[in-house]
């Protein structure tokens, strides 16, 4: 008795099985759900370092120079300045002994107020020049992404990954120098300006 329990167990489960899976078949046959196996099917790839874009781009270089150019004129600027607020100091301290108490305080409240405009001009031209440095790379990056979408159009490629995206990849499916030429060729004789806000 023993022995047929397990093999009528294993009929039946064999039995069910027959009335189930071609029913199975057949709903899967029926159903609607899209099948994207061409859809999602690449073929063509190539992988690009906008990182090295950025950084290797000559329209980078001459707009740090640009930068830096603004930079040391504003440092001379504000160098002139702080040797007239010293010599300012220093007469104020030497006018202590000569003015009266009321007179004093209010000529070193004038100079403390030009003193913290000075800081706060400072401040402000350096949050400018931090904002116009993202702006322009923004402008290259967003070129640089133009160029890498013209490539991929021309080479019909269905995907192009940034190469920190990548972890293993063939090197002739980079095509970051290409990127690199095109846009110093597109950007050689752009006008860069750095505004002051």
């Amino acid at each position: 008795m023993r022995n047929i329990q397990p093999c009528l167990f294993y009929l039946s489960l064999f039995t069910l099985g027959l009335f189930i899976l071609p029913s199975q078949k057949a709903y899967s046959q029926n159903n609607t759900i899209p099948v994207f196996q061409d859809t999602f099917n690449f073929e063509r790839l190539a992988v690009v370092n906008m990182d090295k874009v950025l950084r290797d781009a000559k329209a980078t270089e001459r707009v740090r120079e640009l930068l830096d150019n603004k930079r040391e004129e504003f440092q001379n600027d504000f160098a002139m300045r702080e040797a007239s607020l010293l010599q300012i100091e220093k007469d104020l301290q030497s006018k202590r002994t000569i003015l009266s108490e009321e007179a004093y305080r209010a000529e070193v409240n004038q100079f403390q107020n030009e003193v913290a405009s000075i800081q706060q001009e400072i401040q402000f031209k350096r949050q400018a020049l931090d904002k116009a440095f993202q702006e322009a790379q923004d402008e290259i990056k967003s070129l640089a992404a133009e160029i890498v979408t013209e490539i991929a159009g021309q080479q019909k490629l269905d995907v192009v990954l940034n190469k920190n995206a990548a972890l293993v990849f063939r090197q002739d499916l980079d095509i970051t120098e290409i990127v690199i030429i095109k846009l110093n060729e597109r950007t050689k004789n752009a006008r860069l300006e750095i505004q002051e806000e």
